[in-house]
C-alpha cells in the first residue's frame, strides 16, 4: 500500500508532521476496484471515508428505473455519501468505479480516534465536510439558478477533468440533460 499520495494530499489541507501522519497508518485499508465494481450499493450502511489514490468514481441513485448520476470522484478526492455517513442510514446513493480504481478507506470512528490525539486531525475532518457541503450546496444551486448550458459551463470551470474521464451519457445525467442535448451545446460552444 503506497501511503506517499496520501501523506501529501493530506499536508496540502493542514500542516502534518509525520508522527502525525504514521498515527492514522494503522486505521487505513486498501480496497481495489475493477471498472464496473462498487463501493457502495443501495440499502447499505456506510460507516468509511475513501480516499481515491487511482482511478473514478460515480455517486449515482436509481428513479424510475433511471441511472441519475450525481458526482464523480477522481483521484485525491474523498469518496463519501456523507448524509448518509453522518446520520447512520442506509444509503439511497451506489459509488461505483468508472475505470479500475485504488482506494485507502478509514472509518468515522478512526478519525474520530484521530481528532482526540491532533488538532490537525480534527482540522482534516473539518475541511472534509466542509468540501462535501460544498459540492452538495454547488450542485443544488446548479439545478436552481443555471441553464443546461451554464450548469456545463460551470462543471467544466469546478472539475475540469471530468470531461477528460468521464463518459459523455453520465455526464448528460449529472447535468441532468439527455445525451443529445449535451452534444448540442459541446457543438454550439466549439463554433
Amino acid at each position: 500500500m503506497d501511503l506517499n499520495n496520501f501523506k501529501t494530499q493530506i499536508r496540502t489541507i493542514t500542516d502534518f508532521s509525520e508522527e502525525e501522519c504514521s498515527l492514522f497508518i494503522p486505521f487505513l485499508k486498501h480496497v481495489s476496484l475493477r471498472k464496473g465494481g462498487f463501493w457502495l450499493k443501495e440499502g447499505q450502511r456506510i460507516d468509511r471515508i475513501a480516499f481515491v489514490q487511482k482511478g473514478a468514481l460515480r455517486l449515482f441513485y436509481t428513479q424510475d428505473g433511471k441511472e441519475i448520476n450525481n458526482h464523480f470522484f477522481l483521484e485525491n478526492d474523498y469518496a463519501v455519501s456523507y448524509l448518509d455517513l453522518l446520520k447512520q442510514r442506509p444509503t439511497r446513493y451506489n459509488i461505483q468505479a468508472l475505470e479500475s480504481t485504488e482506494l485507502l478507506t478509514f472509518t468515522v470512528s478512526s478519525l474520530e480516534e484521530a481528532y482526540a490525539q491532533s488538532k490537525n486531525w480534527e482540522r482534516f475532518g473539518r475541511i472534509i465536510a466542509e468540501n462535501a457541503y460544498g459540492i452538495a450546496t454547488n450542485r443544488f444551486e446548479c439545478f436552481l439558478f443555471l441553464s443546461a448550458k451554464e450548469r456545463y459551463l460551470q462543471m467544466l470551470e469546478d472539475y475540469p477533468g471530468f470531461l477528460q474521464r468521464i463518459p459523455l451519457y453520465h455526464l448528460a445525467s449529472y447535468l441532468g440533460i439527455e445525451r443529445e442535448r449535451l452534444s448540442r451545446i459541446r457543438r454550439e460552444l466549439s463554433t
